[in-house]
C-alpha cells in the first residue's frame, strides 16, 4: 500500500478511532475520486479543487462528519453536495442507503460515473437546500458546503431523533462552524464542533 495513505488512515484513526467508518476509508481509494491533475496529492490530508468552486474536503474533516452521525448500518442518509462523490462513497459502506444531492449537472454526471459500482448510492441533480422530500425521511443528514442557516427543508426531511452535520456561515467573514444537530420534538438541538472552511451552499438562482 502507498506510504502516504498508510499515514493518512493513520491520522484518521487516531482522531476517529477504530469502527466502520475508519473500515470504510480504508476500502474507498481517494485517488480514484480526484481530478488527474491532483493524482499526486490523493493521500494529502488536504482539500483538493474541482471544477465549479466546488472541492473534495481533506479526508480527516470527512471522517469526523460521518463520524458524528453516528450510523449503524441500517440508516437511509442524505448528503448535500455530491462534489467528486468520495463522501458518498464511504457513507455507503457505513448506512443502508445513501442518497446524495448536487446543484452542478457536470459534477454530478461525473460522480455518477465514478459511483458505479456502489450499489446503495443515487444521485441527484438539484438545490440541496431544498433536500429530497420524495425520497424523505432520512435518519441522518450530511451538508458538505456552508449555508447561512439551516434550511427548513432539511429539518422537515429529517427524522425525529435522526442528526445532522452542517457548516454554517458565521456573522464575522470568512468563519464558519462545524454543527452537530439532533432533531428533538421537531426542533434541532445545535452543538459546535470545530471552526471549519467549507465552499458555500449554493441555492438554485444564485
Amino acid at each position: 500500500m502507498n506510504f502516504q495513505r498508510k499515514l493518512l488512515e493513520e491520522k484518521i484513526r487516531l482522531e476517529i478511532g477504530s469502527g466502520e467508518v475508519l473500515n470504510a476509508f480504508k476500502k474507498v481509494d481517494r485517488k480514484l475520486f480526484v481530478p488527474k491533475e491532483w493524482v499526486d496529492q490523493a493521500y494529502s490530508d488536504s482539500a483538493i479543487p474541482l471544477d465549479g468552486n466546488s472541492s473534495i474536503s481533506q479526508p480527516s474533516l470527512v471522517a469526523k462528519m460521518i463520524d458524528l452521525l453516528e450510523l449503524t448500518g441500517r440508516e437511509k442518509v442524505l448528503e448535500v453536495g455530491t462534489a467528486s462523490g468520495y463522501s458518498a462513497a464511504i457513507l455507503s459502506l457505513c448506512c443502508k442507503k445513501v442518497d446524495t444531492i448536487e446543484i452542478d449537472s457536470k459534477l454530478a454526471k461525473t460522480a455518477i460515473k465514478r459511483l458505479e459500482s456502489f450499489d446503495n448510492i443515487s444521485v441527484h441533480i438539484g438545490d440541496g437546500s431544498l433536500g429530497l422530500s420524495q425520497e424523505a425521511p432520512f435518519d441522518a443528514i450530511l451538508v458538505t458546503a456552508a449555508a447561512k442557516e439551516v434550511p427548513q427543508a432539511l429539518i422537515d426531511q429529517l427524522k425525529e431523533g435522526g442528526r445532522m452535520v452542517i457548516p454554517i456561515q458565521m456573522e464575522e467573514p470568512d468563519m464558519q462552524e462545524l454543527f452537530l444537530c439532533i432533531k428533538l420534538n421537531d426542533r434541532l438541538i445545535k452543538k459546535p464542533i470545530i471552526p471549519v472552511r467549507f465552499v458555500h451552499l449554493v441555492r438554485s438562482g444564485e
